[in-house]
């Protein structure tokens, strides 16, 4: 018999805050579910854990700090991680992909699969999809803490996406009394393709210096451009600013309380998005959209740089970003609605790459 949440709360900005005992606990979230990933015109598409295990705060800080500790490498270094043959989509990807028309150096991107060093797939699945099951590619001889720290952050954000998916099933299946019991949670606990990104955005003069443009304005406009991600679940750390004049990295807070994630509603209402250090965020993607015959819903969402206007007691040519985002999309041979997720994966492969 499930119990209601007396835990639950919602931010200043109006985003679900769930309680990690609640999860676990297997209380009744429906109204909570409904509110953040629903189809009502103010639902957000993302909500937030509090209450997290200990283990957490150390784990994010450790290894958003190896994000400018890599970023800082020397070129051949990073340029040894560097795999074309999976689209940049696994080890170091910078200038890569395309941002604006132009390629992105405002960021670094280091990609891996949490779970699996080499995930299990046919031999025609890893031609067609080396975006997914490329097996991943370690700075082992570099920076040796490197895959550690990125794997047990990884695996730690998957075991409470698993909980929150499991949240969702509960929904869905008020909704659709025929659909699988636990498969939104299954299909992210047995993905053999789940994705992580530890992001690294430069800071802003380095940023101006890299696109060759002497107008610094032209990158205010977002750090990440508008997009829905395709992934059933995005787990989502707060971003760790760091002054980069310090070889430990610091962390420091952001001097532009107009930066970081927004996200539009149903409503085109475009709303700021604040992830507390000590909490996780999870978004909901398009193949949970889809998974769910749109009972439950993603949104577009988009990432604004530090305004090269701030004053601020640091120069913001020293300030960069870090953060880390896991991908919790299902293995290729998994229905999502009428389809498998590489029939999906081929539309927007098709379009991508």
């Amino acid at each position: 018999m499930f119990t209601k949440s007396n835990k639950s709360t919602k931010s200043p900005e109006g985003v679900v805050i769930l309680d990690y005992t609640d999860l676990i606990n297997n209380v009744d979230l429906y109204n909570e579910i409904e509110e953040a990933f629903g189809s009502k015109s103010h639902c957000l598409g993302i909500l937030l854990v509090k209450n997290l295990p200990e283990v957490y705060v150390e784990n994010r800080s450790r290894l958003l700090r190896l994000a400018s500790v890599f970023a800082s490498l020397p070129e051949e270094i990073k340029e040894k991680t560097v795999d074309e043959q999976s689209y940049y989509k696994f080890g170091w990807s910078c200038g890569k992909e395309i941002f604006n028309g132009k390629k992105d150096t405002l960021k670094g991107s280091y990609y891996g699969n949490p779970k699996y060093d080499y995930p299990d797939a046919t031999e025609e699945e890893l031609r067609e999809f080396p975006m997914y099951c490329h097996p991943n590619i370690w700075p082992n001889e570099d920076l040796p803490e490197f895959e550690e720290a990125f794997k047990d952050l990884g695996c730690f954000i998957i075991d409470i996406g698993k909980l929150v998916a499991r949240a969702c099933d509960s929904f869905v299946l008020t909704k659709l009394p025929k659909a699988e019991p636990n498969y939104l949670e299954r299909i992210i606990d047995e993905s053999q393709t789940i994705s992580a990104r530890l992001l690294h955005y430069f800071p802003i003069q380095t940023m101006n210096q890299k696109n060759d443009t002497d107008d610094i304005d032209d990158i205010d406009d977002s750090w990440c451009g508008w997009h829905t991600d395709h992934s059933s679940l995005t787990g989502l750390t707060s971003s760790m600013f760091v002054d980069e004049r310090d070889p430990a990295y610091p962390e420091i807070e952001c001097p532009d309380n107009q930066a970081g994630l927004y996200i539009k509603n149903r409503n085109d209402k475009i709303i700021k998005v604040i992830i507390p250090r000590d909490c996780l965020a999870f978004q909901l993607g398009a193949a949970m959209q889809l998974a769910s015959a749109d009972n439950l819903r993603a949104t577009p969402h988009m990432v604004k740089a530090i305004s090269s206007d701030i004053k601020s007691d640091i120069p913001i040519n020293v300030i960069a970003r870090n953060t880390f985002a896991v991908f919790m999309q299902p293995s290729l041979n998994e229905k999502v609605g009428n389809i498998t997720f590489a029939e999906f994966g081929r539309k927007i492969t098709k379009n991508t790459y």
